[in-house]
């Protein structure tokens, strides 16, 4: 016998709620119209049924025999998405922290180098490629940081959302 796997969005929670307790039932327990049901289990929608709705309707396919909690099931899966994506990002940031702050001890030590009474052109030439390397991770880190700034226009926010 196949397993059926949980539900990873939203609109296949409700398809397989549909396809146990009907559409018409779907509508009676969410007391919306056929035509909004639908365009719940179509993968474009950009909208979801409430959270009295989803539990109504997870209850109602329990009743009638299936296995899980189809929206539930959806819900936990987007979050463990959300939550991996925000670990990631927090990774990456520390990632470009430990570069930064590498890059730059480097930088200040080759700097001191070259206030000692011994120092060569050669140590003043090592010391502008080591600062012009930390000025890199510094302007790395800032875009890093930057993804972690709120944003209206993309899905940049908390979490790091976009990267550069």
């Amino acid at each position: 016998m196949t397993q059926l796997r949980a539900p990873r969005t939203y609109d296949e929670a409700m398809t397989r709620i549909a396809g146990a307790i009907g559409w018409d039932e779907a509508c009676r327990l969410t007391g919306r119209r056929l035509r909004s049901v639908r365009y719940w289990a179509q993968p474009s929608c950009k909208t979801v049924p409430s959270i009295a709705q989803a539990q109504s309707l997870d209850a109602a396919y329990i009743a009638a025999g299936g296995q899980g909690s189809p929206f539930l099931d959806a819900f936990e899966f987007q979050l463990g998405v959300q939550v991996q994506r925000q670990e990631a990002c927090t990774r990456e940031l520390l990632n470009e922290i430990a570069v930064a702050s590498r890059e730059f001890g480097e930088a200040m030590a080759a700097a001191i180098r070259v206030t000692q009474s011994n120092a060569s052109p050669l140590d003043v030439h090592k010391a502008f490629a080591e600062v012009e390397q930390a000025a890199g991770a510094i302007d790395a880190l800032m875009r890093r940081l930057s993804s972690f700034l709120p944003s209206f226009t993309t899905d940049a926010g908390k979490d790091g959302g976009l990267h550069q």
